[in-house]
């Protein structure tokens, strides 16, 4: 079972929701317990005690009322959980797409555009899942299991002890399981990252490929991915359905061992049947936070995936500034360029390779100055580093050394966006 600490950190400022969701669940919970007790009550005075409609009339009406209070406190609990995943999607989304801002063309470009817009779109919905579901499960699991053991522990210890025995097989199996399912999600997480960035690459070049006679080879590479993607998604469902049958048939042969047990004592007059009945109607529900953990693990091993690649870009560093990350305080009042000489003294830099061994140089010791008014031609082969010098001018990268400076104020000093807005630029 995984729980991504960066994820929590973003649910902190809405906490007050989740706790609101997880406690409403657990009178949501306990309700059932006093619906439990009003049933067996019911059921008792009618059949054993020979009561008439009118002598258990009230006590119908306590269980109907029990019963739409807890559909409310159920419904709130929901609204509140996906409270919970709206605010952090949002904010997440926001983030990421501020992020990708800063980091520029120079980061997007060694990116491919299609997985960028599926993380920023299907990957933040992922999520809702995980936030929504998953997370409250989680502690209920906990609350609600506890809550009722704490009930019939007095009533029928016995039975007790056999739920709190068989009750650890439900999240053993689902762990087990659920390693192999976490593994395959991911693998189609990154399946569908692949698929979704072939087919926008394969539509931005449509134009290319139709005039070269490539169209039919393109859709024939575009199906292959996409059997792919189904296999991997088949698989992922296999495991899910797996999960599933094992947890179900755990809490069903455990409701069945608390069944034989009281069965056996109220046939030997060893425990009322008010009890017997009111443990019973309780022993499936208490596997049953178990059983909706697993199922809702399930369902959102896609948004644990999404969100390693999701945070991935958000911690990408943006480029360094005089080999310091970006400074906090910087200069809104930007020099123009119409009015001051833009200078590079010594500038180098360096793309960094695929390979950790060998890194691409692409400026080595460049000097020279724009004068105001004046015009400036870059002229070289491909690979001379024009494109360079024209993302380090726009702040889109950063230099390895050495320093470019507007009058006499370093560039790295200056707000990014507002620098950007003095300059044109057109790729």
């Amino acid at each position: 079972m995984h729980l991504d600490r960066r994820l929590l950190r973003d649910v902190h400022p809405v906490r007050v929701w989740l706790l609101g969701a997880v406690i409403l669940g657990l009178v949501a919970g306990v309700l059932l317990v006093a619906g439990a007790y009003t049933l067996s009550q019911t059921v008792s005075r009618v059949f054993l005690d020979g009561d008439t409609l009118a002598d258990v009339q009230s006590l119908l009406i306590a269980f109907g009322g029990i019963v739409l209070l807890r559909a409310l406190l159920v419904w709130g609990s929901d609204v509140a959980a996906h409270h919970v995943a709206s605010h952090v999607k949002m904010e997440l989304r926001e983030r990421l797409v501020r992020h990708l801002a800063a980091l520029g063309p120079a980061y997007t470009r060694q990116e491919r555009s299609g997985e960028l817009a599926t993380t920023a779109t299907t990957g933040i919905e992922e999520l809702d899942a995980y936030l929504s579901e998953f997370l409250p499960q989680l502690f209920l699991s906990a609350l609600v299991p506890l809550a009722m053991l704490v009930i019939i522990f007095p009533i029928d210890p016995l039975t007790g002890v056999v739920l709190l025995l068989t009750a650890p097989l439900i999240p053993f199996f689902m762990i087990l399981i659920g390693t192999m399912a976490d593994a395959r999600a991911r693998r189609q997480w990154t399946t569908l990252s692949r698929l979704s960035a072939h087919f926008l690459d394969s539509l931005q070049g449509l134009t290319t490929l139709k005039l070269f006679g490539r169209a039919h080879r393109q859709a024939d590479s575009i199906a292959l991915v996409s059997d792919r993607f189904r296999d991997t998604t088949m698989s992922v469902l296999r495991v899910a359905f797996l999960s599933a049958l094992a947890l179900e048939l755990l809490s069903t042969l455990s409701t069945a061992i608390v069944a034989v047990e009281i069965g056996l004592r109220l046939l030997y007059f060893r425990i009322s049947f008010e009890e017997a009945f009111f443990v019973l109607i309780l022993a499936p529900e208490f596997y049953l936070p178990l059983r909706l953990l697993g199922s809702r693990f399930h369902a959102s091993t896609s948004g644990a995936a999404a969100a390693e690649r999701i945070y991935a870009v958000l911690e990408t560093r943006l480029p360094d500034c005089d080999g310091q990350p970006r400074r906090s305080t910087i200069r809104r009042n930007v020099p123009s360029p119409a009015l001051h000489t833009v200078r590079f003294e010594d500038v180098r830099y360096t793309y960094p390779s695929t390979d950790k061994n060998e890194d691409r140089p692409a400026l080595h010791d460049v000097s020279f100055a724009i004068l105001p008014g004046h015009k400036v031609a870059l002229v070289g082969p491909s690979g001379s580093g024009k494109s360079t010098i024209t993302q380090l001018l726009l702040r889109f990268l950063e230099p390895g050394s050495g320093r470019i400076v507007v009058g006499d104020v370093p560039l790295c000093d200056l707000d990014p966006d507002a620098w950007r807005a003095q300059v044109a630029w057109v790729p």
